[in-house]
Order: C-alpha cells, then sequence, then structure tokens
C-alpha cells in the first residue's frame, strides 16, 4: 500500500520498491498518474495542454539515466483530451533526499511531489535542475554514450561544433528563466542544450537542419550544431529528445531590430517627412544575402537524400493543391463566422476577399498546369523576423523546427526556398502595418495616408530584400525555372502565408485581421497577371 501524507499542500508518497526498481512499482506509477503529474505539468510553462480538458494521463516508459552515485529516469507521459490529439511529454525526474547537501541550491520549479525512498524522506524532482543530471547530460554526448534500455538506448550524438578543449564545460550548467515550449540548459555561457518536452516519433528536424548546414553545407549563420539526444527502438521511429548548440550573442531579434528602425521612421513620418535611413536599406540588403546563403547550403545537399533537391512531381503538386485547398476553406469559414465582429475598414478587405474566393481558387489550380521547372529543397519552414537574431553586425538565424501546426513528417517536406522568401515579406508588412496601425502617435491621422505609407515602405523594403536574395542566389534556371515562374511561386506563397494568417489573427487577435487581409489584396492584384 501507498502512504500519503499531507504536508501542507504537498502530498507525500513512500514506494514500495527500491529507486533503482521506481519502473515497477505500479501503486506508486498509479497514484502520480492520478493525484501529482497533471497537477505539476499545468504550472509549466513547456506543456502547451493547459486550456484543454484531459482524459487520461499514462505513464508510458521508464528509461533509465545513470548519473553520479545515483539513477535519474527519463519519465514519457501520454495524455489524452477531450477533443484533438494526444500528446507525449519527456519529464526527467530525480530523487533528492532531506540530507542532500545542495537541496537548498536547487530551483523551487523543481519539486514535484514529497517522496520516501529507500528508507530516505525526500524529493521527486524534475532532474534538469538537478547537478548530477546536467553534468551527465553534456558527458554523455561527449563521448557519444549509448544506454542500454528494456527495449532500445538512449543515444548520444556528439556534432563538428563542440570544441575539443570545453571538455569542463559539464560542470558550468544554468537554467535560464524563459518563456519556452521546451527547457534549456546552459553551459559555460558557450553551449545551449535544448530538452524537447512535447515528443514526436521522427527526428526532429531542427537537428537535421542543423546538422546538415554545420557539418555539410557550411553555413555559418546558425548557432552551430554540437550534439544531439535520441530514443532509437528496433523498427521504430527515432525520437529526438534533445540538441545542443552554440548558445550565440545577439542584441535582439529582427522583429526588435526592425521595429526600432520603424519608430525612427515613425517619428519622420508624423511629422510629414518620408524617409528611410541608408542604414536599414544596408541591413535589409544584408538579410537577403544571408537567407539566399542559407538556400544555398541547403541546396547543396546532392548525396543525402533527405537534403537532396527534388522536382515539383505530381505527387508533390497534388499535395500542395490539397493543402491550398483545405487551408482555403478552413479560412473563409472562419471568417464568416467572425464577420460580424470586425470594424468597418476590416469588413470591407474581408468582402474583398470573399469575393475573390474564384479568384484564389482559380490561381492555385495553375500549380498543375505551369509545368513547373523549380527545385523543391529542405527549407526552414517558420521563417519571419523573430527567427533572425541581429547581433549589431550580421544576422543569425535560428528556431530550424518547421511550421509548429504542421506533422513532423510535413516540417520535412521539400518546398520552393520562396517560402521561406515569402515568410520574411510577410514579417515586413506585419512590422510596419502594425507600428503604423497601432502606435499612440498615429491616432488621428487619416487611415489612407497611413496606409499609403505602409504600403511605400513595404515595397521599398522588399524590393531592397528581394534584390540581394536574387543576386546572391545567381543564375535562376535550375532553382527557379524564369522570371515567369519564379514570380508566380512567390504569390502564391505569399497567398498561402497570409491566408493562414488569417485564422492565427481570428483566434487570439482580430484587431489584427486587417493586416493579413490587406496583404492578401496585394497578392490579388499581382496576380491578375496569372489568371488571365
Amino acid at each position: 500500500m501507498i502512504n500519503i501524507n499531507v504536508m501542507g499542500n504537498t502530498t507525500s508518497l513512500a514506494l514500495n520498491k527500491p529507486w533503482t526498481d521506481f519502473a515497477h512499482d505500479e501503486d506508486a506509477i498509479k497514484f502520480l498518474e492520478e493525484n501529482v503529474f497533471y497537477d505539476y505539468m499545468r504550472k509549466c510553462r513547456w506543456f502547451a495542454g493547459k486550456a484543454r480538458m484531459i482524459k487520461f494521463l499514462k505513464v508510458q516508459q521508464f528509461l533509465n539515466m545513470p548519473i553520479e552515485d545515483g539513477l535519474s529516469y527519463l519519465v514519457i507521459v501520454h495524455i489524452g483530451y477531450t477533443y484533438g490529439d494526444e500528446e507525449k511529454y519527456a519529464m526527467p525526474v530525480s530523487f533528492i533526499p532531506d540530507d542532500y547537501e545542495l537541496l537548498g541550491q536547487i530551483n523551487q520549479k523543481a519539486f514535484i511531489t514529497r517522496i520516501t525512498a529507500d528508507g530516505q524522506q525526500g524529493w521527486l524532482i524534475d532532474a534538469i535542475y538537478d547537478f548530477r543530471f546536467q553534468t551527465r547530460l553534456f558527458e554523455n554526448i561527449w563521448s557519444n554514450a549509448k544506454t542500454k534500455q528494456q527495449k532500445g538506448a538512449l543515444t548520444y550524438h556528439r556534432g563538428k561544433g563542440l570544441a575539443e578543449t570545453d571538455e569542463n564545460m559539464c560542470y558550468l550548467c544554468t537554467i535560464p528563466d524563459l518563456e519556452q515550449s521546451n527547457s534549456s540548459l546552459i553551459y559555460g555561457n558557450k553551449y545551449f542544450f535544448k530538452l524537447y518536452r512535447k515528443l514526436f516519433r521522427e527526428i526532429n528536424p531542427e537537428v537535421e537542419m542543423l546538422q546538415f548546414l554545420t557539418e555539410t553545407g557550411g553555413f555559418k549563420n546558425i548557432p552551430a550544431y554540437c550534439g544531439s539526444f535520441v530514443f532509437e527502438r528496433p523498427s521504430t521511429p527515432p525520437v529526438t529528445l534533445g540538441l545542443m548548440m552554440q548558445k550565440v550573442a545577439s542584441k535582439s531579434d529582427s522583429w526588435v531590430s526592425t521595429g526600432d528602425d520603424l519608430n525612427t521612421f515613425l517619428f519622420m513620418f508624423v511629422d510629414k517627412f518620408f524617409s528611410i535611413h541608408d542604414e536599414v536599406f544596408e541591413k535589409v540588403e544584408l538579410l537577403g544575402k544571408r537567407t539566399a546563403e542559407m538556400h544555398l547550403a541547403l541546396l547543396s545537399g546532392q548525396k543525402n537524400k533527405d537534403f537532396k533537391p527534388e522536382p515539383f512531381d505530381e505527387v508533390y503538386v497534388k499535395f500542395l493543391q490539397n493543402h491550398l485547398g483545405n487551408l482555403l476553406n478552413k479560412r473563409i469559414t472562419l471568417l464568416r463566422e467572425n464577420y460580424a465582429r470586425l470594424d468597418n475598414n476590416a469588413k470591407q478587405l474581408a468582402d474583398d476577399f470573399l469575393n475573390s474566393e474564384t479568384i484564389i481558387r482559380h490561381f492555385f489550380e495553375k500549380i498543375a498546369s505551369n509545368d513547373l521547372k523549380s527545385s523543391r529543397i529542405r527549407i526552414h519552414g517558420d521563417y519571419h523576423l523573430g527567427q533572425v537574431l541581429f547581433t549589431g553586425t550580421d544576422y543569425l538565424i535560428i528556431d530550424f523546427e518547421g511550421e509548429p501546426e504542421s506533422s513532423i513528417t510535413d516540417r520535412k517536406i521539400k518546398h520552393s526556398p520562396l517560402k521561406d522568401v515569402a515568410g520574411m515579406i510577410r514579417s515586413f508588412h506585419y512590422a510596419v502595418c502594425a507600428k503604423l496601425y497601432f502606435s499612440s502617435e498615429t491616432k488621428g491621422i487619416n487611415p489612407l495616408r497611413l496606409q499609403k505609407a505602409a504600403d511605400r515602405w513595404y515595397k521599398l523594403i522588399t524590393d531592397a530584400y528581394l534584390d540581394a536574395y536574387m543576386q546572391t542566389m545567381g543564375n535562376i534556371s535550375g532553382i527557379f525555372g524564369n522570371r515567369t515562374e519564379l514570380n508566380f511561386l512567390l504569390q502564391l506563397h505569399l497567398l498561402e502565408k497570409s491566408v493562414y494568417e488569417l485564422g492565427y489573427e481570428l483566434n487570439g487577435r482580430p484587431d489584427w485581421i486587417r493586416i493579413p487581409l490587406k496583404g492578401i489584396q496585394q497578392v490579388l492584384f499581382e496576380i491578375e497577371k496569372f489568371n488571365s
């Protein structure tokens, strides 16, 4: 039987089996499933199911992770909800007895529940706050370790970004206080380890992308790949548990940097001056160049099937048509359901979009009839200003996990690199519209004047970005076919991105709905030539 003692708001659990046999203590596990884990997880930033009602929570697996003088476990928790997809989360745990000399230094967020194990009272804690776990995690990557499990193994892979002289960095670990969907550990202020909390069956695209760009593509403007941590089993896709990369220093992400540049533009605009400093164009051109260099590196994977460029074949074209058709159907339905909530300005733009449904569908159909010659490659997949860090003199591209709403399999589908380009262009549009529409300094200014200024800034910045991108890409024939095909694909992905954004704004920021609607309108002006 399990002993349950209430100590304030804390429940105490006494194990029936030794700590080293915790995985087989069925009563203890059942108690944690029913009384402890969900209450703890919903307080954690990385848990995405806070707003959903759970149907079940089960411990699916205990994976052994030996540490100095002890044992931690990586617990895989399986959660089902009353609606939506089931999820699996990784929760490493350690046992810390009350007489542990470093107990007082452990972050309060670590403590899961009181526990008695092997005759000692103490705490079940999140192991990322356990110094022994932190140290062994780094050591395992350093040595390409492999820890066998009952089925399969925990496998650690060392990357080329991990310096030969940094073996002792394992003792210099800190836990940053970040709002994230994963957990982070920093070693020696030089290496950033990301422990993935929500798990997927497949190698995480961020691991694949950083490893390829670091070790094959030779692209320097990223955090270099330093290692990864994977659960491997026979006849089952591997599960990525963690990634280590170089920690990069930056002044800000490019959304913030662009916002600072726009503040200068805004103050001059209010005083009836339209001016963009040369420095702003230089930064935008550099970003275009770095974007192209990333794509050229991704185009270099001729000998790697996961990265080898592919054509716009029949299977992909059909996938893309289905994807775009389904996306359009969902957003039209959502917009009609929320139409009454829109202001008059947004309603006019919404009417323009809804009345153009046939034109948009006809444009999408041209994917199959255009006999596209372009190449498809692995791309960033969620490329926008917030995914680029500005160092003060250069850019670093981060976060290669892909589109958050897509499955891991879909995130690895090869697309035209123009899909990334469209994502960045849409981000420029968001930046200027958000600044001009919603700043206190522009209240009372004629909306038409605001829109005209936003459109001019957007066109000038976009042209500078695209010119630098295309100049760096060089000969377009093997990548984009020809200029007509290039423009078709760019408008296609701009329209896709704008339609996608409708859902984000209607669900979260309905006041911002006119930004994607304006983006759709701009593309509609451009695509008339393709529908003629």
